[in-house]
């Protein structure tokens, strides 16, 4: 994994790409940060501990590269000033008939497979990706642990909320499941 040093510039760009989000689209904002946070929101990746926007924006960012999962529209960075447990398994681990329920608790306008489990292993950092929102740099998530291909499944009406099987879930297009 390529990264490079810490710096000041990309500490306030992603500092500026989090207060342009909760300027932009702030019930996103507040739904983004809930679902990182230990606790019965939680979903996906968890931080080791809750973090309030600002504290998040402060840590010591380094632009960098993941090894896989990347998306040529988005910028990513780290920090490894704080970590968390890994919320998100393979769906083809997972038996063909057992089920997970489709989200989009995010309102993304995509859907993504939710599984009750155990989260995995700690990881040392956290990775916040930026992308373009309405012309202007956002941050699009952030998570313990390297990124994972987006769903492209649109979240048509009926679907959040949705039990499917993991073979349906696969049948659409999904490849992954966030651990609630």
């Amino acid at each position: 994994m390529a990264t490079a040093p810490a710096s000041s510039a990309s500490q306030a760009r992603v500092a500026i790409a989090i207060k342009t989000l909760r300027s932009l689209l702030p019930d996103y904002a507040e739904r983004t940060l809930t679902q990182r946070q230990p606790g019965p929101e939680s979903c996906g990746s968890v931080l080791d501990r809750a973090l309030t926007w600002e504290e998040l924006a402060a840590l010591p960012w380094e632009e960098y590269i993941p090894p896989v999962g990347a998306q040529a529209d988005c910028t990513y960075f780290r920090t490894t000033a704080i970590g968390g447990q890994l919320g998100v398994v393979n769906l083809t681990t997972l038996p063909v008939n057992s089920f997970v329920t489709l989200d989009d608790r995010k309102d993304t306008g995509k859907v993504s497979a939710v599984v009750k489990g155990v989260r995995g292993a700690h990881v040392d950092f956290v990775v916040a990706i930026l992308g373009e929102e309405q012309g202007q740099e956002v941050l699009f998530t952030f998570h313990p642990g390297d990124p994972v291909s987006p769903s492209r499944v649109q979240a048509e009406p009926g679907l959040h909320g949705k039990s499917v099987t993991v073979s349906e879930a696969l049948a659409m297009g999904l490849t992954t499941a966030k651990i609630a």
